[in-house]
This record gives C-alpha cells, sequence and structure tokens, in this order.
C-alpha cells in the first residue's frame, strides 16, 4: 500500500490535469469536426479487432485516454462529435468498462454508424450489445431486455430481420420468463413487442405479445442474484508507479495540443516524450505487478492484481496495431504476436485464479454458480474483442456442461444460456430450463 504522501501525489496529479485536458478535448473536436471520418465499407468482421482500423480513429481525441481522461468520457465525445471510430477502438481495447454503460454506447454507436450508411459496423456494434445482453453476469433483466428491444429495433431498420427477430425473442423470453421483473414493466415490454414484431412483419407473435400483456405472467418479482465471483478491485499503485503515470499523462496532453494546433502533425521530440513516457511506465509497471502478485497473499487481491496487469497489457496491444490512430512505440509494434501472448497468458491467468477460488466455496450450489459464471465471462471477453484467439470451442462445451448441471441442481432459478446457430454462425442466446429439457 502506498503511504500518505504517495496518495495525496496521486489525487494531485489527477487534479492537476483535469482542466487542460476538458480544454484540449473541446480544442480538439472543434479542430477535427471539420474532418469527419471516412467510413470504411466492410462486408463482414469475423472479430470485433477486424473492424477497428488506424484511419477510423481521431488520434487527438483517442490520446486522450493516454492523458487521463476516463474511457468512458472519451467514448461519450466520440459519440458526440462524430467520431465512431474512435469510440468502437476504444470499447474493444479496454477490457474493464462497466457492463451497462458499454451496451448503451454500441448501440448509440450503431446508430451512428447507420446513419454513415456503414451497415457492417452498425451490425457489429448491435451483435456486441446482444452479446453484452446475454452474456455479461453483471446486467439485471430489466437491462437485457431493454437492449434486445433497442437492438432488433436498430436491426430492423437495418434491413436484418433475422437478426432482429432473434433479439426481439430474447427481449419476450425475459418479459415472459424471468422472475426478476415487476408485472408492470412486463407489461410495457410486452405492448413494445408488439410494435417491433410488426415492424419486422412478425404478425402472430405481435399478435402473442399484445395478448400476454393484457395479461402478464402472474411471477414473483424477486431481488436479482448476487455475483458468485469476487469484482475486481482497483489496485493501490506504488509513488514511482504514479509518477509514470503521470508523466505520461503530461506527454499525452502535450501531443494532444499539438495535434490541434498544427492541423494533425506532431513534432518529433513531443512525439519522442511520449514514446519515452511509455516505455517508462511499462518498466515501472511490470516490476509493480511482478512483486504485487508475489506478495499477496488472497486469491481474490491476486485476481485484482492480474486484472490490471491484462488493463495496462490491453493499452499496450492497442498501440502495438496503432490503435490510437497514429505510431506511438514501434518497438511494441514490432512485438505485437508478442505483447499479444502476453496479454492471452494474462487471461489465462485471471481465470485459473477463479478457478482456484470456486474450488475453495463451501457450497456446491455456489461452486455450480461460480463456475457457469466464470466461463461466460470468458467468452465474452473473447466476443468484445479483450481476449484474442480465446479458445471459442473448449469453452462452448464448457457452458453447455456447465448450463445442463445447473438445471440438474437448481431447476427454475434463472435463464441460462445456449446458443443457435444462423447461416454457420453461433450466436449465444438466454433459453429457459424447459427448452433445454426438450431439447
Amino acid at each position: 500500500m502506498p503511504d500518505s504522501s504517495s496518495f495525496k501525489f496521486g489525487v494531485l496529479a489527477i487534479a492537476s490535469t483535469v482542466v487542460i485536458i476538458i480544454l484540449i478535448l473541446g480544442l480538439a473536436l472543434f479542430s477535427f469536426l471539420l474532418q469527419p471520418e471516412p467510413p470504411a465499407k466492410v462486408e463482414e468482421f469475423d472479430n470485433p479487432l477486424a473492424a477497428v482500423q488506424v484511419e477510423d480513429v481521431d488520434p487527438a481525441l483517442a490520446i486522450a485516454l493516454l492523458g487521463g481522461v476516463s474511457p468512458l468520457d472519451v467514448i461519450e465525445e466520440a459519440l458526440s462529435k462524430a467520431r465512431p471510430g474512435t469510440a468502437l477502438a476504444t470499447i474493444v481495447y479496454t477490457p474493464d468498462l462497466p457492463a451497462r454503460e458499454t451496451a448503451g454506447n454500441l448501440l448509440l454507436l450503431a446508430a451512428r454508424f447507420a446513419e454513415r450508411d456503414d451497415t457492417a459496423r452498425a451490425r457489429l456494434c448491435y451483435q456486441m450489445a446482444g452479446t453484452l445482453a446475454t452474456l455479461s453476469p453483471d446486467l439485471p433483466d430489466t437491462v437485457r431486455a431493454d437492449i434486445f428491444l433497442q437492438a432488433g429495433v436498430g436491426l430492423t431498420a437495418l434491413e436484418e430481420p433475422v437478426l432482429a427477430e432473434l433479439y426481439l425473442d430474447q427481449a419476450h423470453l425475459i418479459a415472459t420468463e424471468s422472475r426478476y421483473l415487476q408485472a408492470v414493466y412486463r407489461q410495457g415490454m410486452l405492448v413494445k413487442l408488439n410494435r417491433a414484431y410488426l415492424e419486422v412483419g412478425q404478425e402472430e407473435k405481435a399478435r402473442q405479445s399484445l395478448a400476454a400483456s393484457t395479461e402478464p405472467p402472474a411471477l414473483a418479482a424477486l431481488p436479482e442474484s448476487p455475483l458468485a465471483l469476487p469484482v475486481a478491485e482497483q489496485v493501490a499503485l506504488p509513488a514511482d508507479v504514479q509518477q509514470a503515470e503521470a508523466a505520461r499523462w503530461q506527454a499525452a496532453q502535450k501531443a494532444m495540443t499539438e495535434l490541434v494546433t498544427r492541423g494533425g502533425s506532431i513534432q518529433p521530440e513531443t512525439l519522442a516524450a511520449l514514446h519515452d513516457a511509455l516505455l517508462a511506465e511499462d518498466a515501472a509497471k511490470t516490476r509493480f505487478f511482478e512483486q504485487a502478485l508475489q506478495g499477496e497473499p488472497q486469491l481474490s487481491g491476486q485476481a485484482s492484481i492480474v486484472q490490471a496487469r491484462l488493463n495496462w497489457q490491453s493499452i499496450k496491444y492497442r498501440i502495438a496495431r496503432q490503435g490510437f490512430g497514429l505510431s506511438l512505440v514501434p518497438e511494441w509494434e514490432a512485438q505485437e504476436a508478442q505483447i499479444q501472448a502476453d496479454l492471452i497468458a494474462s487471461h489465462q491467468d485471471l481465470y485459473r485464479l477463479y478457478s482456484d477460488i470456486i474450488v475453495a466455496m463451501p457450497d456446491a450450489s455456489q461452486i455450480d454458480r461460480a463456475t457457469e459464471e466464470s466461463i461466460r465471462r470468458q467468452i465474452l471477453a473473447g466476443q468484445m474483442g479483450h481476449y484474442p484467439n480465446y479458445p471459442a470451442e473448449a469453452l462452448k462445451t464448457q457452458l453447455l456442461q456447465a448450463t445442463a448441471r445447473l438445471v440438474e441442481t437448481q431447476p427454475g432459478t434463472d435463464l441460462r444460456v445456449s446458443f443457435l446457430s444462423i447461416d454457420g454462425v453461433d450466436y449465444y442466446t438466454l433459453v429457459s430450463d424447459a427448452e433445454i429439457l426438450n431439447q
């Protein structure tokens, strides 16, 4: 733990940059608003990483993240200032964003891409929002249903009726089967689904939704189940690492200013200062993470440290792929494969720690829930682009096994996760126990 002087240093460093960053962001957005991003026309994307292209990213806005601005603030500004490529890059390369806000931003981002006639990226963003609604353990069912409904409506407008109907069906399943909804919410959702089904040409499903809205299922509204696995906590950084971060913020802020005032160019010495600050921060954090893991006796504490390491490696990986819109550390670009391997290893370390935490749980029902939650988190990380080359098929098999176990030992408690193949593509979906037992 850092001493009080280290803590004060961190607070002062943050406070001293806030006003500067806000001013720089305002200038950057005003300047680059005159130069709209050209949409890249691509028919399909195998994964979200493939949808992020360097030319789509506004460097002045993207580097704000390196200058101390929160990822959510960068995304919000990018969405409001016609920078959807920058928003997408920030989502794809930031693994610790909260699920609710990310899903909402993806729905907005899909609409922005649709306005630019970039149908492929709009469709991808709706899919990513739907994936979050399906797999994230952190969302209440009301939010899941709202996401599915909005994704279905958006995909209808994109003339994607098959995927639109899939997500509307997911919202309908929650509205009729979830044990965690109030009757008023059920009724309102079913009325909305009536209209949405009519738009996609599903008259019978529209009729069924309207009929169900007049007599919503009489299910008791229960509180949502708590998460089975511990949530990663923020790791306290020692003074030398805080100083390295502050140096990087300052170097990034200067780079942002020059990108605006020099019409998108940056002086070599300014770029070199940011380059050196990033290398120094990487060295300091690498030492710290190794030492902190060796000295942390609690498994949950180790998981928090690995998550912090993973977050930093994701920034390195983004830099290695020029995901900030320009070349910042050429050495990392040459080491992209190794940086990716390190990132994958951190994901594997994190889920090994979760496995150790699960084994130590005293209750069998808790073990079953935590096992399924861990698998869902891994698949979600892979589907969102945060976990490159994740073992998709092995995890799919493990998820089906964990789901079957929950249906057997804890029937009727929650909607489950399964998958549906459409045109050779697997989509993870929520299903009821009855659907699983009737397969």
